[in-house]
């Protein structure tokens, strides 16, 4: 019998992330029928709307793809706009969601509330499984909450490291280009607005207050108690790519570990796993722009006491389309890196 490949679908491919897991899609070893989903350009060729895709498929209404049909889904609407079609989708009978928004990061009802606005389907946040496999291992199940681009290098960084030490706070300064914001224009992203200039966001009323920091303490505390979490992104103008410089002290009685010590537990945590290197040359942009890498390094202060770690990502591969992609890989059996070769 030939082999057809997995019949897969996009919901909401016109976006900065949607684009990039049709592309990633488009020559996956796996994948056959591809079909996407678009609010702005149904009807339209994907190949016109994104010319450098070889794509004639057309974009779709949402509720024209039929759910029985497919294999897996990738939803990437923002918070609270996906989770209602993640649940039709399931409901439906596709085999496999992952999910890019927010809405299942969260494995707490309360705290989703909190940050988000009410969940619109609670009942399914238990069955999500986070997916960052390099810390909790294949997806299992029929629903992956993809990470957050920021969670993402923040997590890689730190849990090798309070999963050894007991800390007493982290701060985290991250980085960001302006895709992490999102096709949709805005006054902040416009191009004038940006260009020549550096800003911190998600400082609200004198207060940092951005919606990756409960996915950062919640993720860190599955592996160790930790104290709140000071995050603070700043928008740098550039197309995509993220760093983050984490500060961590420790508590009172933990000795301050080497940098080569740090490294060598990011080589024994991370060792087998595609995606994740560490050096000891701190990481630049520029190392990890357009591919699917995260790249890790360390720093001890001995003057001040602190530990320094360095994370840098493609915020639109490994930190969103890249990820989806690796997650569909694992959860069902395909190799960690199939159709993802070309971006280590």
């Amino acid at each position: 019998m030939q082999f057809m490949g997995l019949r897969v679908a996009v919901f909401g491919g016109s976006g900065y992330t949607g684009g990039e897991l049709l592309r990633l899609l488009s020559t996956h070893p796996e994948v056959g029928a591809m079909k996407a989903s678009s609010r702005q350009h149904v009807g339209k060729v994907v190949g016109d709307v994104f010319p450098q895709l070889v794509m004639r498929e057309r974009f779709v209404e949402a509720g024209e793809i039929d759910p029985s049909t497919l294999d897996v889904a990738f939803v990437a609407y923002p918070h609270m706009e996906s989770a209602g079609t993640v649940a039709e989708l399931l409901e439906g009978g596709t085999k496999l969601v992952v999910d890019l928004s927010a809405d299942f990061r969260l494995k707490e009802v309360a705290l989703y509330n909190e940050w988000y606005g009410k969940h619109p389907v609670p009942y399914l946040l238990e069955e999500a499984h986070y997916g960052l496999p390099e810390v909790f291992g294949a997806p299992q199940g029929r629903l992956v909450a993809n990470p957050g681009c920021y969670p993402t290098a923040a997590v890689l960084a730190l849990a090798p490291v309070v999963g050894r030490l007991k800390v007493s706070s982290v701060v985290i300064n991250a980085l960001s280009g302006v895709s992490g914001a999102g096709a949709a224009p805005t006054p902040k992203t416009h191009f004038v607005s940006v260009n020549e200039n550096v800003s911190p966001y998600g400082v609200k009323n004198g207060a940092p207050r951005h919606r990756h920091t409960p996915e950062i303490e919640s993720v860190l505390r599955s592996i160790r108690e930790i104290p709140e979490v000071t995050f603070v992104p700043h928008l740098v103008p550039i197309t995509r790519g993220e760093l983050e410089t984490i500060v961590v002290d420790l508590e009172e009685g933990e000795n301050l570990p080497e940098a080569v010590d740090v490294l060598g537990w990011y080589e024994e945590y991370y060792e087998g796993w595609a995606f994740v290197e560490a050096r000891a040359e701190p990481p630049q942009i520029s190392y990890v722009a357009n591919t699917n890498r995260v790249r890790l390094s360390a720093a001890v202060d001995g003057r001040s006491k602190k530990l320094l770690l360095f994370a840098a990502l493609d915020n639109l591969l490994k930190g969103a389309a890249g990820a989806a992609v690796q997650n569909m890989n694992l959860a069902l059996g395909y190799r960690e890196d199939a159709g993802l070769e070309h971006l280590k």
